[in-house]
């Protein structure tokens, strides 16, 4: 369930990455069709074919690049005068200037077909296509990552409140043992054997918890703590072995020590049940 989660996030990463890379190229692809003409030997044509000559003129005409009387047969420039051919090889720079300018009002007012790229018109749709595919690739993902996990609420919590009912019951087994040792009653002597008991149970929780999350540090200090003092010692044996003055100052270390460990299973049951974006995410990475 852990790597199924991630593997949505990151799928859900991956989406992110490619729309911004798809809207990037085609924004360029966009912003290319839109670019000033170029006048190449494609321009050139369109502007000498015989049908678009006169426009030619009246372009020039009106750049003031020939003078007014100008015609398609016989343009007069400053130092010349000739057919469009010979203005070309004159005044390269004009007839390149008037050329742009006359594709470029045939873009604005529809006519030139020609020049038009096709970029112009299939960029807008192209655009809308691919941005709104990549949005619900990313919302399906999302969707089905959040799915899951309102799908794994209950068992996580059920998880946690079990975690947390063996933590309980080992502190009641504690605490109940360390009253009966601080108040003998008759009978035999207290033992360790509910203690012992309800250890192993909290210890085999907690290496159920590392195993389903091998990233959290936290489970396995806790499930050390268990077999070291004074949880891993014999707490009858540590009563006897204390000097009365002493008994009730070790008693307080012990409880003191239950606690800190009941705060750290408590962090731990609170990661499993409310585990963050990322489902293996650590609770701590120390104590």
């Amino acid at each position: 369930m852990r790597v199924r989660l991630v593997t949505l996030a990151r799928l859900a990463v991956v989406a992110a990455v490619v729309f911004l890379v798809v809207l990037l190229v085609t924004g360029w692809l966009w912003r290319r069709s839109g670019a000033r003409p170029t006048v190449d030997d494609g321009a050139v044509v369109h502007c000498l074919a015989a049908a678009r000559r006169p426009a030619l003129v009246d372009a020039a005409r009106s750049l003031g690049l020939v003078s007014p009387e100008s015609t398609v047969d016989t343009l007069r420039w400053p130092g010349g005068e000739g057919d469009l051919v010979a203005w070309r090889s004159a005044q390269p720079a004009d007839f390149d200037r008037t050329c742009l300018a006359l594709i470029a009002a045939g873009k604005q007012g529809g006519a030139g077909s020609g020049g038009t790229s096709p970029w112009s018109t299939l960029a807008p749709s192209l655009v809308v296509t691919l941005v709104s595919g990549t949005l619900a690739v990313v919302t399906g993902v999302l969707a089905a990552y959040f799915t899951r996990r309102l799908a794994t609420a209950g068992a996580r919590r059920m998880e946690a409140e079990r975690l947390r009912d063996a933590m309980r019951a080992y502190r009641l087994a504690v605490e109940q043992l360390l009253r009966e040792l601080a108040q003998p009653g008759p009978g035999l002597a207290p033992d360790d054997e509910a203690v012992v008991d309800r250890r192993l149970e909290l210890a085999a929780r907690l290496n159920a918890v590392a195993a389903a999350h091998p990233a959290w540090d936290l489970p396995v200090q806790i499930s050390t703590a268990l077999d070291a003092a004074p949880h891993g010692e014999s707490l009858a044996a540590g009563w006897h072995a204390q000097r009365p003055p002493d008994r009730r100052g070790w008693t307080s270390d012990v409880r003191a020590a239950l606690l800190r460990m009941e705060s750290d299973v408590e962090r731990v049951a609170q990661a499993i049940q409310e585990p963050g974006l990322f489902r293996d995410r650590p609770p701590v990475t120390a104590r």
